[in-house]
């Protein structure tokens, strides 16, 4: 049997809906708008990817502080396409994870990568299969 997760959403006013973790009680906005009218939430696809980005991250941590890498400070950035018409799906996704500080190196990092795509990230694992995602990374000084 599996691990159960949870999670609401509740109409608010107009595209908005207000998501509840059943895990945590954490709350987030999720709203839509026709393209150039604001919204006060993220959309469905921000969240999805913002979940990529924190999943891959998470992952990419915990790997390379196994192999004996110092991470230090990590900023992963996802840049999706999407179709322009309906059903408007990402056509692909490139994530991009920027080290800064620590001691990391550039085998490690691809070997994290790996491993997170093909094992250890449910998020990666589940969209790769409808999805192309790349992923590039970057080893900068500390600021």
């Amino acid at each position: 049997m599996g691990i159960e997760v949870k999670t609401e959403v509740v109409f608010q006013d107009g595209m908005k809906f207000e998501g509840t973790s059943d895990r945590s009680g954490r709350r987030i906005d999720i709203d839509f708008a026709p393209e150039g009218e604001p919204v006060t939430g993220f959309t469905p696809v921000e969240l999805l990817m913002t979940s990529l980005c924190g999943c891959s991250g998470q992952v990419v941590v915990g790997l390379l502080k196994r192999m004996g890498q110092e991470v230090k400070g990590l900023t992963v950035r996802a840049r999706g396409v999407k179709k322009t018409i309906h059903p408007t799906v990402l056509t692909s996704v490139e994530l991009m994870f920027e080290f800064r500080g620590g001691s990391v190196d550039g085998a490690s990092v691809e070997k994290a990568f790996a491993l997170s795509e093909d094992r250890f990230c449910p998020v990666w694992v589940m969209l790769k299969e409808s999805v192309p995602i790349t992923a590039k990374y970057a080893i900068l000084p500390e600021v």
